[in-house]
């Protein structure tokens, strides 16, 4: 991993280091958390494995960690980016990535103009970010680490040999934006400064735009390198030393894609159900995406828009900041979109103007070894695609604040509800997880709370197994138990507090000739 990333130049308050949890307490949280995913003699025969580990190898492993933890700022960071990501051989578009679809503007846009806002929006995000004005995120006045938001612009993971990593570039590097369109990348300049006004800027941005859509023919797509990205990791890094071996000018083609502050994929396609642009933002055909780069801004045909980002060192909750500024600024713009149409200022300055921005597609060179792995990424892709069913589902009948008003966490109820789905639909719980964030400690990312209970199960069997011989009342009760269960160890969680990253922890400070 670069570490050469110039860090956001805010004042940061200091946090403290991520606690590693007493193991009596993990045993103790364990038993809890998987008592209901077991038989009696499953649960007593698992127990007595975790209790003889408590009492020889335990100690020693804890002993370990905690001399760790006086050494580094975060005694798991390193580990759990190995574990999690970058020794993770899955492919990153199905099993890795996170997506956002957002919603419509009350006033359509034209394509390239929803593209244009929202390119002029992160930039401007990403000027505030790096000149240390972006106020510290905090939750309830609890200040959070900000340590994330230095790979949120200009990186991009590469699929290494049995291992991968992610190069961040620097300022003067990555001063363009990749576009996608149609199976082609285009790198599209930007201004060396950028001070004219937002309205002027959407304006020379949606210019190069619709060059790009007007000028474009769909590229075959057995020639498509993005698909490449959503291969198995290990697949991926034999096609990408291909495509370096088959042209010296492949390498510094691919490199303006991987430098880019960020890629924006213009899409030809227009989902109009909600399973559509949910399909559509989390693969699509998977031609039009580079899923390796940070974050992808998805802008479909019909001016829906959405999110896809990558995940090995930033997490959606760091992204989700970006993100609802993207959302506010666009909406601002479109509720102006007709008065900007009346006015047609910006646009007559704009074919006047004199500027910087410039675009150059970016065009690779084949051979059959490199064509051979695009058909094997293909095929990959859609058997994967096909293997999957992904449905949606809108629920209006109440939100939040009614869930509030009932003195429980919406968290809680939602995870109570997904539970009893199931068990009605299998007749037993399945193990959950839930991501709570530790981002209160310095570089912290995520704990898993483990939401099924004995409580869960019990209300799970009242509800199906037997709903007659119970009454309502009873019900209840037990239903708040379990929320108020999970709900306290999701807040242990955050507090650093929670099994599965200690568990692992435990496990990397095994020496290697140790079982």
């Amino acid at each position: 991993m670069a570490d050469n990333a110039s860090n956001p130049r805010q004042a940061l308050p200091a946090l403290g280091k991520l606690p590693i949890p007493e193991l009596d307490d993990t045993v103790a949280r364990f038993a809890a958390a998987v008592q209901p995913l077991f038989s009696p003699a499953e649960f007593e025969a698992c127990m007595a494995k975790l209790h003889a580990f408590a009492a020889s190898e335990g100690p020693v492993l804890q002993a370990r960690l905690r001399d760790r933890a006086s050494k580094h700022e975060n005694w798991l960071e390193e580990w759990w980016n190995e574990y999690a990501y970058f020794l993770n051989r899955s492919s990153v578009c199905f099993n890795v990535n996170y997506f956002f679809g957002f919603r419509s503007t009350i006033t359509p846009l034209p394509q390239t103009t929803l593209a244009a806002t929202l390119i002029d929006s992160a930039l401007r995000f990403r000027d505030v970010l790096e000149s240390g004005r972006l106020e510290p995120d905090n939750i309830r006045g609890k200040p959070m680490c900000m340590h994330q938001y230095q790979y949120m612009f200009a990186t991009c993971r590469h699929p290494g040999q049995n291992r991968d990593w992610t190069e961040v570039y620097a300022r003067d590097e990555s001063n363009h934006i990749a576009i996608a369109h149609k199976g082609r990348f285009f790198a599209l300049r930007l201004p060396a400064t950028r001070d004219t006004p937002r309205q002027l800027s959407v304006a020379l941005l949606e210019r190069q735009l619709q060059a790009i859509v007007d000028g474009s023919e769909q590229l075959e797509r057995s020639k498509s390198i993005g698909v490449l990205t959503a291969a198995l990791r290990d697949d991926w890094y034999a096609a990408r030393e291909c495509l370096l071996e088959a042209s010296p000018d492949n390498a510094a083609n691919l490199r303006l894609i991987e430098s880019a502050a960020f890629l924006v994929s213009l899409e030809s396609s227009t989902p109009t159900t909600h399973e559509e642009f949910s399909q559509a933002c989390y693969c699509s055909d998977g031609t039009n995406r580079y899923f390796d780069k940070n974050f992808q801004i998805l802008v479909f045909a019909n001016g829906r828009y959405g999110f896809n980002g990558e995940h090995s060192l930033t997490d959606a909750t760091t992204d989700m900041r970006l993100c609802n500024t993207l959302v506010s600024d666009v909406e601002a713009f479109a509720a102006d979109f007709p008065k900007v149409l009346e006015q047609g200022t910006a646009e007559s300055i704009a074919a006047t103007t004199v500027q910087d921005y410039s675009t150059k597609e970016i065009v690779f060179e084949y051979n059959s070894a490199l064509d051979e792995h695009i058909q094997k990424a293909i095929a990959f892709f859609d058997n994967t695609v096909h293997s999957h069913e992904l449905s949606t589902l809108v629920f209006d009948s109440f939100g939040k604040e009614q869930i509030k008003n009932m003195k429980v966490s919406p968290d809680a109820f939602v995870q109570m509800a997904m539970q009893l789905a199931y068990y009605r639909k299998h007749r037993h719980v399945p193990p959950t997880y839930e991501s709570a964030s530790t981002k209160s400690y310095s570089r912290g990312r995520t704990e898993t709370s483990r939401s099924v209970s004995q409580h869960s199960l019990e209300w799970c069997q009242m509800m199906v197994d037997h709903p007659e011989t119970t009454g309502l009342h009873a019900k209840s009760e037990v239903l708040k138990q379990a929320i108020v269960q999970q709900s306290q160890f999701t807040a242990l969680c955050a507090k650093g507090a929670g099994i599965d990253r200690h568990l692992l922890g435990l496990q990397y400070a095994l020496l290697p000739h140790e079982p």
